[in-house]
């Protein structure tokens, strides 16, 4: 079996769920710890589980409890094994920094910070709380592009980039919240007075600032949905 071909044993709509380790295929399909393809909500039907399992507070002996289906394809065990060199230095440096768990709290508070001064700004008319926002909020843009970065890195290394519907939210949320974050902050530098103004391109200005929070919150429910279930 070749890796493409276990990625469509997801346990989805009715298809069968298999998993794999060190190039052994296992049908997990009647295990209720394997229900609709999922494992703890952490790993997924169709996943090679050779890597994962290493950090997995159980063996790999539990597999041994499944029918073994299939074997994974020799050219993409070998080339697997090359990978796993690297994947593992990566896993180990990851491990040790933990940037994508690090660097997600920067742009969250950031983001909140910056709509607390526009509450306050909007509040009291004094335009020192509207420039603190600003500057909040073009620091959270620059910190997006790392929190993304590494949370790709994180979706490789702990999920073998599979692809599911909290990975697909993360990911189009993620991008959807940057690119406001950064059309806001061009919008700002470009016209100051928007901020402060009183016309339709500031309301338009605003409203977007406060639509971060929204958007935010959809990446953290599915990123704690990962986390917790």
């Amino acid at each position: 079996m070749k890796k493409e071909e276990l990625q469509t044993f997801d346990g989805k709509e009715g298809r069968k769920s298999y998993v794999s380790n060190e190039g052994r295929v296992y049908d997990v399909t009647d295990s209720r710890l394997w229900k609709n393809g999922k494992h703890v909500n952490k790993h997924f039907a169709g996943m090679d589980l050779s890597e994962a399992l290493k950090s997995a507070p159980h063996g790999p002996e539990v597999l041994e409890r499944f029918s073994q289906v299939d074997t994974l394809d020799a050219v993409k065990k070998t080339a697997g094994k090359q990978e796993k060199t690297f994947k593992d230095t990566v896993r180990k440096l990851y491990r040790l920094f933990h940037p994508h768990p690090m660097f997600i709290h920067f742009p969250m508070g950031l983001i909140n910070f910056t709509v607390i001064m526009q509450i306050i700004f909007l509040a009291t008319g004094k335009e020192s709380f509207e420039s603190a926002g600003f500057y909040s909020l073009a620091a959270s843009v620059l910190f997006l592009i790392p929190t993304i970065g590494s949370g790709f890195v994180s979706w490789w290394v702990n999920y073998e980039l599979t692809m599911n519907k909290i990975f697909g939210l993360k990911i189009t949320f993620s991008f959807i919240l940057f690119f406001m974050c950064l059309l806001e902050v061009i919008m700002r530098m470009m016209s100051p007075e928007i901020g402060t103004g009183q016309g339709g391109a500031s309301l338009f200005y605003h409203a977007m600032i406060f639509l971060n929070v929204p958007v935010l919150a959809v990446i953290g429910f599915n990123g704690g949905k990962l986390s917790w279930g």
